[in-house]
């Protein structure tokens, strides 16, 4: 039977943490590229077409970071939930 690889090399593993990461930082990534983008257009033009599309998508910014804050919170109360099952069972 051929033998597991260390976790550290393990690709299940690597993919999965790594996507977890990356999902904690895709609300900033986010924010980052609109408020570029919008500097990007208040520095093109002085038209202001671009506040309408900057003030619409900034909303999504804060959903963003509240599904993810929401998310973690969720996993850590459910952590507790198993430790304290864990200290009444042993």
């Amino acid at each position: 039977m051929p033998e597991r690889l260390p976790a550290a090399i393990d690709p299940d593993k690597v993919n999965h943490n790594t996507m977890k990461t990356i999902s904690h930082w895709t609300p900033a990534a986010f924010c980052a590229f609109i408020s570029l983008l919008a500097l990007g257009m208040q520095i093109g033009s002085d038209s202001g077409a671009w506040k309408p599309a900057f003030y619409c998508f900034l909303p999504m910014c804060f959903f963003f970071a509240g599904a993810v804050t929401f998310r973690m919170h969720r996993e850590i109360r459910d952590l507790q939930e198993q430790v304290a099952e864990l200290r009444k069972s042993g």
